[in-house]
C-alpha cells in the first residue's frame, strides 16, 4: 500500500508554477509525465505550451496528432505542442537578430557557415533554450498578454539535461559584455524561476539517476525543484493474509507453478517498495507515486492525471475541462 505522501496544497503549488521541467534516466516515461501534465494545466484553463527538446514526436504520438516540428501548433482547446530541433531553433533566433530572410539565408544557408555552425560546443542547446525562454517570457498576443500561461518542457536524458538546463547561465557567466550576454542572462533567469520534476521507475538505475539529477541543483543548476515522481509502480496485488496460504501450499508441494509466480510476485513488489522508499526518502522533496497502467495512449495519460489530481487534492477534469460526476475543484 502506498502511505500519504505530501500535503496537498504543496503539490498543487508547485503543479501551478507557469515553467515546470520533466527531466529523468531515459525511458522512465518522462514525456508521459509531461503530455499528463500539459492536458491537465489545459483543461483548468490554462493556455498550454509542451515543448520537446529534439525528441522523436513522442509527445504527439502519445495525443494521436501529427508531429509539430518547430513551430507551436494548436493540438486541442488551449493546448499546444513543438518539437523543437537544433536547426529551427537556430532559424528563429537568427531571424530576431537579422530581422530579414534574405540576410537569412545569405549568411546561415552558406555551406561553410553551416560547418562552423556545427563545430560550436553547446550550440544547438542555447538555441533551443532561447526558444523556450521566447516563448515562456516574450511571446505575446495582440492584447498585451503572454501567449502562453504554461510552458512544460520535455527535456532530455539526464545528461542531455543538465547541459541544457545549465548552459545560459554558463555563457552568461563567461561571456563579454553585450548582445549574447544579455540574452544568456534572461534565459538562465527563466530556467533559475522555473522548477524540475524528476521521473524514476522503481529500479536502481532510474532511482540512481533521478537522484543524481536533484542533487545536481546546487552544484550544476539553480533551478528549482519540484516533484519526486516515481513512475509506474507494480499495485499491491498480495494482500497480508496471503502470506500463510502461500506457506500452506509451499508446505504441501500443491500448485507448485503458481507458488512460484506469487513468490517473484512477491519478491519484485518488496524490491520496488524499497526503491520508492529510497528516491522518496532521498529527494526531500514532494513524492507522487503513479501506478502501473496497463493501457496505452489515451487511457494512460488519463490514469497519470488522475494520480496528479489525487496527490494535489484537486477533482479530475473530463477533455472538455468540466469537473467529473459534477465535483468542485478543490483549493
Amino acid at each position: 500500500m502506498i502511505p500519504e505522501l505530501e500535503d496537498p496544497e504543496r503539490v498543487r503549488t508547485l503543479l501551478d508554477r507557469p515553467v515546470q521541467v520533466v527531466a529523468g534516466k531515459g525511458g522512465v516515461g518522462r514525456t508521459t509525465l509531461a503530455v499528463a501534465l500539459a492536458l491537465r494545466a489545459s483543461r483548468a484553463g490554462q493556455r498550454t505550451l509542451l515543448l520537446e527538446v529534439d525528441a522523436p514526436d513522442s509527445a504527439t504520438r502519445a495525443l494521436g496528432a501529427d508531429p509539430a516540428p518547430d513551430t507551436p501548433r494548436e493540438i486541442e482547446n488551449q493546448l499546444w505542442v513543438c518539437r523543437m530541433t537544433p536547426p529551427g531553433a537556430l532559424k528563429e533566433y537568427a531571424l530576431l537578430v537579422l530581422r530579414f530572410r534574405l540576410l537569412y539565408r545569405i549568411v546561415f544557408e552558406n555551406d561553410l557557415v553551416k560547418y562552423l555552425l556545427r563545430s560550436i560546443p553547446s550550440l544547438a542547446e542555447v538555441t533551443m533554450l532561447g526558444k523556450a525562454w521566447w516563448h515562456a517570457t516574450q511571446d505575446r498576443r495582440n492584447d498585451g498578454r503572454l501567449r502562453f500561461e504554461r510552458v512544460i518542457i520535455d527535456a532530455p536524458a539526464t545528461g542531455h539535461a543538465v547541459t541544457f538546463l545549465s548552459v545560459a547561465r554558463v555563457v552568461a557567466d563567461v561571456a563579454p559584455a553585450g548582445v549574447m550576454k544579455d540574452q544568456a542572462e534572461e534565459m538562465a533567469r527563466m530556467v533559475e524561476d522555473a522548477i524540475m520534476h524528476v521521473v524514476a521507475l522503481p529500479e536502481e538505475m532510474p532511482v540512481t539517476e533521478g537522484l543524481e539529477l536533484f542533487g545536481a541543483v546546487p552544484e550544476r543548476l539553480r533551478i528549482g525543484k519540484g516533484l519526486a515522481i516515481l513512475n509506474r509502480m507494480t499495485p499491491g496485488r498480495l494482500r497480508p493474509d496471503d502470506a500463510a496460504v502461500l506457506a500452506a501450499l509451499e508446505a504441501s508441494g500443491a500448485a507448485a507453478p503458481y507458488v512460484t509466480a506469487a513468490r517473484r510476485r512477491e519478491a519484485r513488489e518488496t524490491l520496488e517498495i524499497e526503491h520508492r522508499d529510497r528516491f522518496l526518502a532521498e529527494a526531500r522533496r514532494p513524492g507522487l507515486v503513479v501506478p502501473e497502467i496497463p493501457e496505452l495512449g489515451r487511457s494512460r495519460l488519463e490514469g497519470v492525471i488522475e494520480a496528479l489530481d489525487s496527490a494535489a487534492g484537486t477533482a479530475v477534469r473530463n477533455p472538455d475541462g468540466t469537473l467529473r460526476d459534477g465535483g468542485e475543484q478543490a483549493g
